[in-house]
């Protein structure tokens, strides 16, 4: 459905685009765009998802980062994943829901239950680690102003705190959607909105670690609008020695064949819709060939 006769080419280039999505799904040539920064005063419901094992250590950090934030109309979904510490105890002086997993799910199965236990009025979806932080208490207030004129996705600056000193990770903008595709920062780097984010087709793999990458591809192929900010706000915590992205360990190598084949079946899913989608999808199948053929994308931190 276009509205008031307008062309295709003027719509698009607003980065607001008035298509509906059953009129059409995908457009050769044709990029999303990021949209201009809207003013208003909406005050949108953020969802935070925590997924947690066995991070006593860092949680109460994470958790004050969260709560101690200027804006408050955000709600905290805790989901243990099968933890033995004493995780579950400190998440319940801080967040109302705190769920516990019965069997273990890791972190991409523990944010799909989190979508669950949203509340209807949730605007909004941001991820949060349990062993990472906020860094600062305006945080949610700079992401509700970025998220006037309800963009589907608000990609978001992160950085990486090594020994106490802070370094930026990841602060692009994109132009397009097939930067967005490239540009990944973890799912910590992009407040989603809320319908687009428990789609079917954009939930996290489940019981493999890398869960995040292809997720990040899922979100970046449905969503139909977006808007970037470069300022850092979230901090990756690479103090954690019990972390996977630290250790690499045997399972983080084994999970990479799962990378790989969810690679694939992204491909098998989208292939001849869109001829850059297809390149970008088969370089993502070669990348995650090549991280097999060295053991699991082992590196040096």
């Amino acid at each position: 459905m276009i509205f008031n006769n307008e062309s295709l080419d003027y719509l698009l280039s607003t980065g607001e685009h008035c298509i509906h999505e059953d009129y059409i799904e995908y457009l050769e040539g044709y990029q999303i765009k990021p949209m201009e920064y809207i003013k208003g005063n909406k005050q949108h419901k953020i969802g935070i998802i925590v997924p947690n094992y066995n991070n006593e250590e860092w949680l109460e950090k994470c958790l004050k980062s969260i709560a101690n934030q200027t804006y408050k109309n955000f709600e905290i979904i805790f989901v243990d994943d099968c933890s033995t510490d004493n995780s579950v105890k400190i998440a319940q002086k801080y967040c109302k829901q705190v769920v516990e997993l019965k069997q273990k799910r890791y972190n991409g199965g523990a944010r799909n239950e989190g979508y669950l236990h949203l509340s209807k009025d949730v605007d909004y979806v941001y991820y949060v680690d349990s062993d990472d932080w906020l860094i600062d208490e305006n945080v949610l207030s700079k992401i509700n102003d970025n998220l006037q004129g309800e963009p589907d996705v608000l990609f978001v600056g992160v950085g990486a705190d090594y020994n106490g000193i802070m370094r930026c990770f990841y602060n692009k903008t994109y132009q397009n959607r097939y930067e967005a595709i490239l540009g990944w920062s973890g799912c910590y780097g992009m407040v989603v909105k809320k319908e687009l984010a428990t789609k079917q087709e954009c939930l996290f793999p489940e019981g493999t670690l890398k869960e995040d990458r292809t997720q990040h591809y899922r979100v970046c192929i449905n969503m139909k609008s977006f808007r970037c900010i470069s300022d850092i706000v979230y901090i990756w915590n690479r103090n954690n020695v019990k972390s996977v992205t630290t250790e690499r360990n045997i399972k983080w190598k084994a999970d990479t064949i799962r990378n790989w084949a969810d690679a694939v079946e992204m491909y098998e899913t989208y292939k001849g819709k869109d001829a850059k989608l297809d390149q970008l999808l088969m370089a993502r199948i070669e990348n995650c060939k090549m991280e097999i053929d060295i053991k699991g994308d082992e590196q040096k931190w």
